[in-house]
């Protein structure tokens, strides 16, 4: 197959690209380019925009590429998590990590998810404005602290929660352009890192033996780490991968979710039609109940809903790897060391594969003669191949039963006169805070907690 190629060589193409790099990535789709080629120096950058080059580099020939430059970065904070590992480390975490997210272990995290977000809708008062993406971040350290460490974030009681939320900001700042090219913030972050990091692996730690002694105490995702062997019945986690894999889970799990419902929210408060068979569909499936594992099926719109949200504002907007060896990217020669980037912010915005693609449409996302011939990569918030996110299944189930525990009592209103404006750091969030006034919702499930 023959594809578009487009050359921008040049410092004055790669600073516009770093100041509007969602716009100049998504330009490629728009403008029918499947590889865009840009060059300062001896560092080349090939951004990849169609759905069949995404997977060979993604899929076919993963063994070729290893994780980009941020991420590397990151391991002051993030030590050998999944996020962060190479190789045969990266497949033996892996194998022991997933244990902790197969479809047996759901039920027992729908639960507290749900519980958290009943606790959440109830502090919240009728016609009360709040910062929804910092409400969604509240909500999902609740949720992350509960089933990761059986810890209770609200009241921090544990210090997990002001320990983790400082390793946050430090992996920012750590994957802060302007902080990989000035060696002294460079090192300034990376002292405050490790210093972060012995504060958490003292807390971390002091979790991990509080399991170890009761055992049968916990069932959250630390437990089933600490039980964890490989495929041959060997290979426990040491204490140092534990506390590696503890924030990595933590930062995976919070952040990308928290700005995913952000998103959802709105979009649902621009778009009222939607809104009201959201609602419809809640009141009908609950009836008045909180929702439950077994509910998300019949939650198919909210389900919808939430795709359509993933589509225009993915949290994980771009995908970065650097070749190991020399590539062939079509026609194009990719030498060694080339980063190579995808956007999932861009494919998703895609008129080749996505019509009018800046509407909000869940309907999309039905069963069609047309989604069914859409190309695998045209979509892919969640990367795919051996560096897929673990906890696709668990966020997708968290955010269906957040929206609707939400939902059956709350709607959302914005606030006029805001800007909102995307800031594409890690990942993709609103650069100020999202300003909504809350209304009780009319319908019978209002009384039901």
């Amino acid at each position: 197959m023959s594809y578009t190629v487009e050359h921008r060589p040049g410092i004055t193409e790669f600073i516009r690209f770093r100041r509007h790099l969602l716009s100049y990535l998504a330009d490629a789709g728009t403008r029918g380019i499947d590889i865009v080629g840009l060059s300062i120096g001896s560092r080349l950058v090939f951004q990849v925009n169609h759905p069949d080059l995404i997977h060979d580099i993604l899929i076919a020939h993963d063994w070729n590429f290893v994780k980009g430059r941020a991420l590397r970065a990151s391991k002051p904070v993030l030590g050998d998590g999944l996020l962060t590992s190479e190789g045969e480390l990266h497949r033996r975490q892996r194998r022991l990590v997933q244990p902790a997210f197969h479809s047996q272990r759901l039920a027992a995290y729908a639960s507290a998810m749900v519980e958290c977000a009943d606790i959440a809708r109830r502090s919240w008062s009728e016609g009360s404005v709040l910062a929804i993406d910092q409400e969604m971040m509240r909500l999902t350290l609740q949720i992350v602290g509960r089933t990761l460490f059986s810890a209770d974030m609200h009241n921090d009681a544990s210090g997990v929660g002001d320990s983790l939320t400082r390793s946050l900001h430090l992996f920012l700042m750590l994957n802060s352009p302007l902080t990989q090219l000035v060696p002294p913030l460079r090192r300034l972050a990376e002292r405050r890192a490790s210093r972060a990091r012995a504060e958490i692996a003292v807390v971390v730690q002091k979790v991990i033996d509080e399991h170890r002694e009761h055992p049968d105490r916990y069932d959250d995702m630390l437990s089933m780490l600490l039980r964890s062997t490989d495929e041959g019945g060997t290979g426990y986690m040491s204490d140092e991968l534990l506390l590696d894999e503890s924030l990595t889970l933590f930062l995976a799990g919070h952040e990308t979710t928290a700005n995913a419902l952000t998103w959802t929210w709105y979009l649902l408060a621009q778009h009222e039609d939607v809104a009201d068979e959201l609602y419809a569909e809640i009141d009908r499936v609950l009836a008045g109940r909180l929702p439950t594992l077994d509910d998300i099926p019949q939650l198919a719109f909210t389900s919808r809903v939430f795709h359509e949200a993933l589509r225009i504002y993915p949290p994980a907007w771009v995908i970065g790897r650097e070749a190991v060896t020399e590539y062939r990217l079509g026609d194009v020669r990719v030498p060694a060391s080339s980063t190579l980037v995808m956007s999932p912010f861009a494919m998703h915005r895609d008129p080749r594969f996505w019509p009018d693609p800046e509407r909000f449409d869940p309907g999309r996302w039905k069963e069609t003669p047309e989604s069914s011939h859409r190309p695998r990569f045209a979509f892919f918030p969640f990367g795919a191949g051996t560096r897929a996110c673990i906890g696709e299944h668990f966020a997708m189930m968290e955010s269906v039963l957040l929206l609707a525990t939400l939902a059956q009592r709350w709607r959302f209103h914005l606030v006029p006169g805001q800007t909102i404006e995307l800031w594409p750091q890690i990942t993709l969030r609103p650069r100020h805070s999202v300003q909504m006034r809350i209304e009780a919702q009319s319908s019978p499930a209002v009384h039901a907690s």
